[in-house]
């Protein structure tokens, strides 16, 4: 059966704009963690290319097997019958092809010349500037270490510096992205799945692939040692050559309980102040796994490090800490605590849904309500106040605040008056507006309330509606 391929129209919508237009040679560098979905993407854009094209995998061989496979290659994607002996023969024949008709070349796991044959690279800034910029080659280079492609591309020592025409940066699914993989399960279920899994394609197959519930699902991929996913994060990190595995294990574990920031992520995993920073930093910008958080409207240097995908939050909140009782096999304990403390888990990512629903109608209404915000987000302070919205327009001086609650229960006319209450905590001169997101809707007492002080209100219902149509 053909692979199923969900969303990424934006993606596609480029590279073919790039083709169409091609008039002389376009470098595209396509990146991005593993399991993202970048060479289904690159794939699928192939399927619809009609000029020539030549999908190369650079497997870890070594420099004369590469050789060989490409040679092997242009005559099964190409049909000729070539023969290199070394990669100016192979260069003097893309430029040959180039020169004379389009051609789309795609080089996937890119990073992996650096390796086996770093000459490659050498040879390829070489042939750009001399001839194949001049030609009507569309080259994209794929890679999956994202430190390895900035460090060929991106640094102003790098190889190919100063070369690229295009960077696309490929990102796990967001919210609004995988409800289209999961059309039957309801609002409620759509939100957990993607709170434990992310937005990770490679993941999200083998749970589609699967009819059970939830925590079936859970038992099945992750907590069984013969899930398909119950090494997945571990897996990645020993793929980005990491070394000082417990160092990141430690601090990717104390952000997934709650200690987010630097302080109590010092505190917890016991790793010195004075080199936290770089492990930090390497785990969001070159492995693209945290990402800091700026309170809107907040004070500055009161940012708080958050885990990007939900998976990888998911299991190194459960799974990490419990690696030696599901080593013995003792699945049920893990299964009861994530049963247990699921819905305060969901909570969290239930705010990052209803942020992005805001985001999803800037310039429309919702309930009546414009959504025209320069930005979006949260708001806290060092006195444990926080507000789960906050999002304002200084230009029409209007602004928006917001509870988010994932409980069993409705919702009262309490959470109300105190998302009321602090709102004299913001700093922010304009007219203030205020909106509840529950998961079980809201008391009559509230609805009341809300209704009087035109408060924006939603329950899954409306989430539901606001997804499909936006």
């Amino acid at each position: 059966m053909p692979k199923e391929f969900y969303d990424r129209e934006g993606e596609l919508k480029q590279l073919n704009h790039k083709l169409e237009t091609l008039k002389s040679g376009e470098f595209t560098v396509m990146y991005g963690r593993r399991r993202v979905g970048k060479t289904e993407i690159v794939k699928q854009f192939l399927e619809d290319v009609k000029t020539k094209k030549l999908y190369f995998y650079v497997d870890l061989i070594e420099k004369t097997g590469l050789i060989e496979a490409m040679s092997d290659e242009i005559a099964k994607q190409l049909g000729e019958t070539v023969r290199f002996e070394k990669w100016d023969d192979f260069f003097e024949y893309i430029y040959q092809v180039s020169v004379k008709e389009k051609l789309v070349l795609v080089i996937d796991e890119f990073q992996r010349f650096l390796e086996i044959s770093p000459d490659f690279i050498t040879k390829l800034q070489r042939y750009w500037d001399e001839k194949l910029k001049n030609t009507k080659i569309m080259l994209i280079i794929v890679g999956s270490s994202i430190g390895m492609m900035l460090r060929i591309t991106k640094s102003s020592a790098a190889p190919l510096y100063g070369r690229i025409s295009n960077r696309m940066k490929i990102s796990p699914f967001r919210y609004v992205d995988f409800r289209k993989m999961f059309k039957s399960l309801t609002e409620e279920e759509k939100i957990k799945y993607y709170a434990v899994f992310g937005g990770t394609p490679h993941y999200l197959m083998h749970v589609k692939g699967m009819a059970e519930n939830l925590y079936t699902c859970i038992s099945s991929l992750v907590l069984n040692r013969s899930g398909k996913l119950y090494e997945e994060p571990a897996i990645l990190m020993e793929s980005e050559n990491i070394r000082t595995h417990a160092r990141y294990n430690s601090i990717l574990q104390s952000i997934s309980l709650g200690k987010e920031i630097t302080k109590e992520i010092q505190d917890y995993s016991h790793i010195p102040g004075t080199t936290l920073p770089a492990y930090l930093k390497r785990l969001d910008e070159l492995l693209d796994i945290i990402y800091k958080k700026e309170p809107v409207l907040g004070k500055e240097k009161h940012g708080r490090y958050r885990i990007k995908d939900n998976f990888f939050n998911f299991w190194y909140k459960f799974v990490f800490p419990n690696q030696s009782a599901l080593n013995l096999g003792n699945i049920k304990s893990v299964e009861d605590d994530i049963k247990e403390n699921l819905n305060s888990y969901v909570g969290r990512i239930f705010e990052n849904v209803i942020i992005e629903l805001l985001a999803l109608y800037i310039n429309k209404k919702i309930k009546g309500l414009d959504i025209d915000f320069e930005e979006i987000g949260s708001w806290w302070d060092r006195k444990a106040n926080e507000i789960d919205i906050v999002a304002y327009n200084r230009k029409k001086g209007n602004i928006l605040l917001g509870e988010v609650k994932w409980t069993n229960e409705k919702l009262d006319i309490d959470v109300l008056e105190n998302l009321m209450r602090k709102a004299k905590f913001i700093n922010f001169k304009g007219i203030y507006r205020f909106m509840l997101a529950s998961k079980s809707g809201f008391t009559k007492k509230c609805i009341d309330k809300m209704n009087e002080i035109n408060c924006m209100y939603i329950d899954l219902s409306d989430i539901e509606k606001l997804f499909d149509e936006a």
